[in-house]
């Protein structure tokens, strides 16, 4: 309550004894009510406004210092429970964690669109550097029998023989895994048999 109310109040105290000064200086050494008045009105509505805000008009009060960091949450030995509040650091963890997670996946899928659009072999060669770096991989199926789990069809062609049928002629499009995690499907080319339809 101190600080919430000390300020402000200290503060127009000091605007007050300024204002009844400014009031005798101002009219030319006699008092005038008038004067003071109007100078008080404008500090009385600065405390107030302090005050409501819960800050000072007067001087800076200097910071406290820091409490010392709060004790690792950890159960009470040998009961598999712990009293007291959990500290505000371990709730915004998952928070932070959660919110690394997703700007990585931004930048891994601003650097794979950017990797289908390399013209430049040094650029193309740098990013593909930079993705084993940080355990992305690059999938090119070429030579795998078709998996629709894994793999997705662009087209099919007609296979040489029946030991080819559904294995795959080519990669369309390199699909992408981040730490195994499926990014983006291949895209490929399969061998059909005769019987089977593009």
């Amino acid at each position: 309550m101190t600080n919430r109310l000390g300020g402000p109040l200290v503060g127009a105290l000091v605007g007050l004894a300024a204002a009844a000064l400014g009031a005798v200086f101002l009219t030319g050494g006699g008092f005038d009510a008038r004067v003071l008045a109007i100078a008080a009105g404008s500090v009385l509505v600065t405390a107030g406004v302090a005050f409501a805000a819960g800050r000072s008009i007067a001087a800076p009060v200097p910071a406290a210092a820091p409490a010392p960091a709060a004790p690792a949450f950890a159960p009470a030995p040998g009961t598999g429970a712990a009293s007291g509040a959990i500290p505000v650091g371990q709730l915004a963890e998952p928070a932070r964690a959660a919110q690394a997670v997703a700007d990585r996946s931004v930048l891994v899928e601003t650097c794979i669109w950017m990797r289908d659009r390399a013209t430049s072999p040094a650029l193309a060669q740098h990013l593909d550097g930079a993705f084993s770096k940080v355990g992305v991989a690059q999938v090119d199926a070429t030579g795998q029998r078709f998996d629709p789990a894994v793999h997705e069809a662009g087209s099919t062609v007609a296979a040489r023989g029946p030991a080819d049928e559904g294995i795959i002629a080519r990669t369309e499009q390199i699909g992408y895994t981040d730490r195994g995690r499926i990014l983006r499907h291949p895209i490929v080319t399969v061998y059909r048999g005769q019987g089977v339809r593009a």
